[in-house]
């Protein structure tokens, strides 16, 4: 089964002009996942807490709003669907723009020690991969991926956008953690068949070989920031004819 958690099961921790959100850890879920992720909402014209890294694979993704970070003695611009990549990093600095910043910030957990190379390197959201499904009418950006030119080994992300009707395709993966953190709007998780409601604000695990699959049974869109950690060596579609596939959109 997997591992849901609502808003209200999440640490928080307040500062002065901004919020933070333990999303996902082995620790929120109570299952050795290798990864950690956070959101951090700074308020406009605000500085965000020193993030402390563990100078391993790491990188943030703007969900919304625009500011700056600071990494490694340089300011990196953020703007709406930008990555920053932060391997090797012990730490960031957050500063909001006049329209405040929503961020989240993963790293992975993984037992491998430091990242093996060490990198810095801002991505604007028109520089990284989009697809759309071919199965349906989901959109998706390429975060973390083999087509992400950072090297990454320990970890993998991309952000789904399911439209009214979207469903993926029956799969699981032979040897990651799957690990998922709703932006917007709900949908439903199908493991093993069963249903499991996941919001806003929400996040939730699937295991490594737990067949799973989503649906957006609602009249609004429903995103996510997908990881698996570490990234899996195989993906096995469960129903025969019928996988997700992706082409570059437009």
């Amino acid at each position: 089964m997997p591992v849901i958690r609502h808003l209200d099961q999440l640490p928080a921790t307040d500062g002065p002009g901004w919020r933070q959100q333990e999303w996902a850890s082995a620790a929120v879920f109570g299952e050795p996942v290798p990864m950690r992720a956070s959101r951090y909402r700074v308020e406009a014209g605000a500085t965000g807490p020193d993030i402390a890294l563990g100078g391993q694979e790491a990188f943030a993704y703007v969900i919304g709003g625009t500011g700056t970070a600071t990494a490694g003695g340089e300011d990196y611009p953020l703007a709406r669907e930008s990555v920053l990549w932060l391997a090797g990093c012990d730490g960031v600095m957050l500063a909001a723009g006049e329209d405040g910043l929503d961020l989240l910030v993963a790293e992975s957990a993984a037992d491998g020690g430091p990242a093996t190379q060490p990198l810095r390197k801002i991505f604007a959201a028109s520089e990284l991969p989009h697809l759309v499904s071919t199965r349906d009418t989901r959109d998706r950006l390429d975060l973390v991926t083999d087509d992400v030119p950072v090297g990454a080994a320990q970890i993998r992300a991309d952000r789904i956008v399911y439209h009214p009707g979207d469903t993926a395709a029956a799969h699981y993966h032979t040897d990651c953690h799957h690990v998922f953190c709703v932006l917007a709007g709900s949908g439903l998780l199908y493991t093993d068949g069963q249903a499991s409601r996941l919001e806003a604000g929400m996040s939730a695990l699937v295991g490594p070989g737990e067949e799973h699959w989503f649906e957006d049974d609602k009249d609004e869109n429903f995103s996510f920031v997908e990881f698996w950690a570490p990234p899996p060596s195989g993906t096995v579609w469960t129903v025969t004819g019928d996988r997700c596939t992706w082409a570059p959109s437009g």
